[in-house]
């Protein structure tokens, strides 16, 4: 074998050693560092037949939160309602229906946004004749704030 073939040979074999390590070190990467998480907004639970009840001081009770479900998220601290159904009493008042077919809940709890075939029905109170209002989007305040309208959409 002349030098020639043999330094060629040399040649071929070191630059496919060289491929190899190269293709290897690419091949070992970094492990992914772990996921957190608190920064995933992804649901703890879920809740079939929600129903929540707000009471004043008194005891009175103020409203009830109906859902089909709801799906909680820790990393807000928000909910998310399936087929919501709000009732809000007022004393002097019939009592108010809201039905919708999403909702979206607060951190506190003290807001909702009803979302999509938003259904207000008012019954017939002292003073107020019954009433029904449609809408796309409903925001309301479940509790009463006297710097805040209760209703707004």
């Amino acid at each position: 074998m002349k030098l020639f073939e043999k330094v060629l040979l040399l040649g071929v074999v070191a630059a496919l050693a060289t491929l190899s390590l190269w293709m290897q070190l690419g091949v070992l990467e970094q492990p992914a560092p772990p996921v957190d998480v608190t920064e995933r907004h992804d649901p703890d639970y879920y809740i079939e037949n929600f129903t929540a009840y707000g009471v004043d001081q008194t005891g009175q009770r103020k409203y009830v939160l109906e859902a089909e479900r709801m799906v909680h998220y820790p990393d807000d601290n928000t909910a998310l309602l399936d087929k919501p159904h709000v009732i809000q009493y007022e004393s002097g008042r019939g009592p108010k229906h809201v039905y919708a077919d999403s909702g979206w809940m607060s951190m506190d709890g003290d807001e909702v946004l009803m979302t999509g075939n938003v259904r207000v029905i008012r019954a017939e109170g002292e003073g107020t004749a019954p009433a029904v209002t449609t809408t796309d989007k409903l925001h309301i305040n479940l509790e009463e704030d006297k710097n805040r309208k209760k209703w707004s959409g």
